[in-house]
């Protein structure tokens, strides 16, 4: 499977070379800044998930090179620093180095890049919400093409470099929509692959998970007084496989999602019937067979590159009732800097 992967990003990087092959019309230097504040608190009392409280800041300052308007060179940083520092408190640095190549229809990075605009659409069933907050980077790849009503995107995430300690893992993920009219198609797919380290002296296995997720919904919007109306319904099919150990297994399910927005407020309800999934990487809720999520929110602030968001959620299984408050913050802002024509 590796070897598969690695022949990808050689296709890609030469597709990537050919596309830069051309007369330099533009440069330009600038800068962007992305602030990120949070304070999530989680009053969990179901199995399988922590009750913690998560509030600190994120900042992201990078600065490009545009070699001309298609392709730019990305470097910069991530500061996270949860609040109430003490020595087992994070405090985190990491890096921003990325190159991109985006015209109209593709969107095309490789290396260092921040995850949130990228990937803030996937589901919590197959990436929990706290990859925001803790791994702010996609480190690998990230292709995307869209035209007219159709967007999709594909991504790997390198989560860990093979070690005499530390397994090699990655995800590698599948993400897309297409609209006709009032209707559409959502797809997600992700593969999760745990292997060994290469240390052969210890009994380890080789971990495979993954999901394959297909929604049809329908956008309401333009046809009542609300801001924002949207019913989707889809399937759920989930993997499993500890080789050597168990063949693969898979679990099935029906999955709901209505969301209704009006100027400041909206309310999201999303529900879950079937098997109970195995997902290491996705929102621990769904390790049971029913599983129903309600989110009241309101926005308070909204301006320009200003987002502030409250959200109070419950959340439903059988095992018992949990809740969570979340407020989150996101200012962005940048500029050219210096440009040559």
């Amino acid at each position: 499977m590796r070897h598969i992967f690695c022949r990808l990003s050689g296709y890609l990087l030469v597709l990537c070379c050919f596309s830069t092959i051309s007369t330099y019309a533009q440069q330009r230097v600038g800068f962007d800044i992305d602030f990120f504040g949070y304070a999530d608190n989680r009053e969990y009392k179901s199995i399988y998930t922590e009750p913690k409280t998560i509030f600190g800041t994120l900042m992201s300052p990078n600065v490009y090179f545009a070699i001309d308007s298609n392709n730019r060179i990305i470097g910069g940083l991530h500061y996270n620093q949860d609040f109430g520092r003490h020595p087992e408190n994070k405090n985190r640095v990491s890096p921003i180095a990325y190159y991109q190549y985006k015209n109209k229809n593709f969107d095309f990075a490789l290396g260092h890049m921040p995850r949130y605009e990228r990937l803030k659409d996937v589901p919590r069933i197959v990436l929990a919400d706290t990859f925001l907050y803790d791994r702010p980077n996609l480190e690998g790849m990230y292709l995307s093409f869209q035209k007219r009503g159709l967007k999709q995107a594909l991504y790997i995430d390198w989560l860990s470099k093979q070690s005499f300690r530390y397994r090699e893992q990655f995800v590698v993920g599948l993400t897309g929509k297409y609209a006709i009219g009032d209707f559409y198609i959502k797809d997600d797919a992700l593969l999760y692959h745990n292997a060994l380290t290469s240390n052969d002296s210890i009994d380890e296995h080789i971990q495979d998970n993954g999901l394959v997720m297909l929604r049809a919904g329908v956008d309401f919007s333009r046809k009542t007084f609300l801001d924002s109306l949207t019913v989707e319904v889809g399937g759920v099919v989930g993997f499993d496989r500890v080789r050597t150990v168990y063949d693969l297994r898979s679990a099935k399910g029906l999955i709901a999602t209505a969301f209704l927005g009006y100027k400041r407020f909206f309310v999201e309800n999303t529900i879950y019937v079937g098997d109970a999934q195995n997902l290491p990487n996705g929102d621990s809720f769904y390790h049971r067979k029913r599983y129903n999520r309600l989110d009241l929110g309101w926005v308070p602030f909204r301006k320009g590159n200003l987002d502030g968001k409250f959200t109070a959620s419950f959340h439903f299984a059988p095992d018992g009732s949990s809740n969570q408050q979340a407020f989150t913050l996101r200012y962005r802002f940048g500029a050219d800097i210096w440009e040559k024509k």
